[in-house]
């Protein structure tokens, strides 16, 4: 690969990939600490719980994988539409659900990760999307990210306002 290339979008590579990776890490550290009234309890104004944002996060990172292993496979393939936000309401999820949910995403953004790691040229790959048109591969990762920090920065609201009274927040590694 030339030298320009590299200085250009390598590095923006590397920390999406990163990004994608320690978020869900640390979405993952967030739930683990939750017991059941706070997995199913709702940020004020927030339309789903925690268990039905990790319900989402599953789901999402399910079509996303898909998405994705088609544009890596073929430049210019047919990608669908992200259908995971209709999902939550739909499914029901509830806090008995959580720690399969939460394995599942976690374990499919592995495999995610791995894909995107591997991927070399084919980041300048585009997927055609129904409504969107072209979409490059960099850009739906950056979406995803994007995804990633809005539902952990919901899981951690939820977590502030359900905290028993009183209760220090006690900031630690977890935390940052």
């Amino acid at each position: 690969m030339p030298q320009y290339i590299v200085a250009q979008h390598g590095d923006r590579r590397r920390y999406l990939v990163k990004a994608l990776h320690e978020v869900s890490r640390r979405i993952g550290r967030l739930v683990q600490t939750m017991d059941d009234e706070m997995l199913d309890s709702r940020a004020s104004g927030d339309e789903w719980s925690v268990a039905q944002i990790i319900g989402f996060l599953r789901d999402s990172e399910r079509e996303d994988y898909d998405n994705l292993a088609t544009m890596v496979r073929v430049d210019g393939s047919p990608i669908e539409d992200r259908r995971a936000m209709h999902g939550p309401q739909e499914e029901g999820y509830h806090a008995d659900d959580v720690s399969d949910l939460l394995w599942d995403f976690l374990t499919q953004r592995e495999e995610t990760v791995w894909l995107l790691q591997s991927a070399g040229s084919a980041w300048h790959n585009v997927g055609m999307h129904p409504y969107r048109g072209e979409v490059e591969l960099q850009q739906y990762v950056m979406e995803m990210n994007e995804r990633d920090l809005d539902c952990m920065w919901r899981i951690q609201r939820a977590r502030d306002e359900h905290r028993p009274p009183g209760a220090a927040q006690v900031i630690g590694a977890a935390d940052i």
